[in-house]
């Protein structure tokens, strides 16, 4: 008896315990991918917000009594009642080389089954951009691998180019061949074949597109051997709205069309006036400040 009583002193004794802090509310209410928070102070504007579930959100609503936030996830594994804690990070993703060859969502995490993605960075998804000073030049051309491309439209590093045509017509094809042609690249530069090349690793993103396109094009690019090289993010068409929503400026932008349009065309800025965006096969009218502008069908030729 006496030895029993000794070793559990013992291990009390060696027992070491912390406590930690955390703020810590509770779903009073949640619908249509909005989550209203009872008891939850002290949270930041944007601040990332943990849910059950593995689910997170952002708090973009910072009233006395409750906060509201926008669900990153199914918004189904959330119920009223539910604990709710802050992280103390704003909204962020992770970076990395440790990103290459997975699919994941818009948050970063995993979709492809292969495990947790190891990486220590992580990079703020609002952030201001460097300015044009700082930014570097213009000086390496990238090669898409079709030479009716290469040789009439010169193709830099860091510049952007549009890809506008019709449904159908095979802009996702030049997208994946590209990124096979650096796959390729990629392969010899680093046997050595390229002197002085520095790879240039793809990034494809889906968003609204369905999980059977997605796993077509994954399927491809494995076959060419380009995924070493290449992370795929994915927001399909049944994700929520907030993760298939591209958040923009609201000088540039402060009109958007519905997430559902994929391919946009600027038309111009009149005077003081928003910034309309025209797509093709529809028709809408939209108010821009004291003027009412009808846009018809547009169609590219």
């Amino acid at each position: 008896m006496s030895s029993i009583l000794e070793e559990i002193e013992t291990k009390i004794e060696g027992l070491k315990t912390a406590t930690t802090k955390s703020n810590v509310g509770v779903v009073r209410e949640t619908g249509d991918g909005v989550a209203r928070i009872e008891g939850l102070s002290d949270v930041m504007l944007n601040e990332m917000i943990e849910f059950p579930n593995g689910v997170f959100g952002l708090a973009l609503n910072l009233e006395e009594t409750e906060v509201g936030a926008i669900l990153l996830g199914e918004s189904t594994k959330v119920a009223e009642g539910d604990e709710v804690k802050t992280t103390g990070k704003l909204l962020q993703v992770p970076v990395g080389k440790a990103l290459l060859g997975r699919v994941v969502n818009t948050l970063g995490q995993p979709l492809d089954g292969k495990g947790p993605i190891k990486t220590d960075s992580f990079y703020p998804l609002e952030k201001i951009a460097p300015g044009v000073i700082k930014r570097r030049s213009v000086s390496q051309p990238v090669q898409t691998g079709i030479m009716a491309i290469d040789a009439m439209i010169p193709i830099g590093r860091g510049q952007r180019e549009l890809i506008i045509g019709d449904r159908a017509t095979g802009k996702t094809t030049i997208a994946i061949d590209t990124i096979i042609s650096q796959a390729r690249l990629n392969k010899a530069g680093e046997k050595g074949e390229l002197k002085d090349y520095r790879p240039l690793y793809c990034i494809y993103v889906a968003v609204g597109q369905k999980n059977s396109n997605v796993a077509r094009a994954l399927a491809v690019l494995e076959k060419e051997d380009a995924m070493p090289y290449t992370t795929i993010i994915s927001a399909p068409a049944s994700d929520s709205a907030p993760c298939r929503t591209r958040q923009s400026s609201p000088r540039r932008h402060p009109i958007r069309p519905p997430t559902s349009i994929s391919r946009l065309l600027p038309v111009r800025r009149w005077g003081s006036g928003s910034w309309i965006m025209a797509w093709t096969r529809s028709s809408f009218t939209m108010t821009c400040r004291s003027m009412r502008l009808r846009i018809a069908r547009f169609r590219w030729c």
